[in-house]
Formats: structure tokens, C-alpha cells, sequence
């Protein structure tokens, strides 16, 4: 795993950490530029995001060409970006809200694509998910897995072009939290996160990272 400090922010003694996953293996370049643009920095800073890190896939080298350089502005926001990482679990940690006694990291934002297993992953933290399904994707479910959660309360399905929008109204909700109360007989009681998701969306098959 690569990973490179790409900007320099003052620490602040409150951190707050939006953290975008592409996947490990599909490339997004669309979202990767929308999550570096004036308007996405902007609202960050707006709403006290202090970092964003990005999981960019293979597209490492792309993201390093549109990130803002010294010559432009970063907004205060430090941006950090890595390819690939066997567990995302740390990454989803620090988007995460503190719980030790410090308390020094407020309750941050995740921005996935919409594969059944990055949104699972996100889930299972103290966080908010924003969900964005992939249209370069052939033959995927993720528009119907973001709509689906959507409508039962998880997430906010985030579209290309208004991923700025979602965050901040993600950051005025309260979302159901993940597991879901098994329902008697449901098919959750056997104690499985896929076999949850499956009862949610019985048409869907989760397969997409």
C-alpha cells in the first residue's frame, strides 16, 4: 500500500474525516474528481470536515494530478490519499465518531461506491454513508442496493454531480443504525450480515466490493 500526505492542514484538537472508497478493483474517476472540486471542498470546511482521505484503487497516480496543489486552494481541508488496503476498518474508524476519552474525533462522513460489501463495512462503524453507485459498471446492482438501503433508512443514495448536496444533508439526519432488529423467523437471526442484506434486497445478490 502506497500512501502520501498530498496536503498540510493546522491540527486541530477536533478532527472530523470524510472518507471516500472507490473499491480495489473498478476505477471511478468521476467521483474521484467530484470529491477534489471547489465545490466539495468548500462544503467540507463549511460543515467543520478537518480531512479527507481517499481510497482511490488503481487510480492512485490519476487523483494525484487533480488534487489542488500549492497553487490552489485546498480550503484548510488535509488530504490524504492511498490505492489499496487490505481492511478499510481503520479508515472507516477515523470517519467514525471518538468514543475513548479523549474525544477528540467528531462523528465524520463515508462516501462509497455502492458495492453490497463496502456499504456493510461502513455500516458496522459510528458513522454516516453516503452511497454512490458507479454508472461505468456493467451488470452491477449498485443503484438498486443504494436505493434499497436508502428507502429502509441506512444511507443517502449520493448522485454524480450532487455528492456535495448529500453530505450536507446527511449531516442533518438521523439514520437507522446498522444491524437492522431481526424480525421473527427472519432470516438475520441466523446471525449473518449477508443473509441481512439479502432479506432487505431479495432480488439483489451482493457480489461488488
Amino acid at each position: 500500500m502506497s500512501e502520501a500526505n498530498l496536503n498540510n492542514n493546522t491540527q486541530n484538537k477536533l478532527t472530523r474525516t470524510a472518507f471516500v472508497t472507490i473499491g480495489a478493483t473498478a476505477g471511478f474517476r468521476s467521483l474521484l474528481q467530484e470529491v477534489v472540486s471547489p465545490k466539495f471542498l468548500t462544503t467540507l470546511k463549511s460543515l467543520n470536515f478537518t480531512d479527507l482521505v481517499v481510497q482511490c484503487g488503481p487510480d492512485l497516480e490519476y487523483f494525484e494530478t487533480i488534487i489542488p496543489d500549492h497553487s490552489q486552494k485546498s480550503y484548510g481541508v488535509k488530504i490524504t490519499a492511498f490505492s489499496y488496503a487490505p481492511d478499510l476498518n481503520k479508515y472507516f474508524t477515523q470517519a467514525s465518531r471518538s468514543d475513548d476519552d479523549n474525544g477528540k474525533r467528531e462523528c465524520g462522513v463515508i462516501i462509497s461506491h455502492a458495492g453490497s460489501g463496502s456499504i456493510i463495512g461502513a455500516l458496522e462503524f459510528d458513522s454516516k454513508l453516503v452511497a454512490v453507485p458507479n454508472p461505468e459498471l456493467m451488470d452491477n446492482h449498485q443503484l438498486e442496493i443504494a436505493e434499497e438501503m436508502e428507502s429502509q433508512g441506512f444511507l443517502i443514495h449520493g448522485t454524480l454531480g450532487s455528492v456535495a448536496e448529500a453530505v450536507e444533508k446527511i449531516d442533518t439526519i438521523a439514520l437507522r443504525k446498522w444491524p437492522p432488529g431481526p424480525s421473527p423467523g427472519s432470516a438475520y437471526q441466523k446471525g449473518g450480515l449477508w443473509e441481512a442484506i439479502n432479506e432487505l434486497m431479495p432480488q439483489s445478490s451482493p457480489r461488488s466490493n
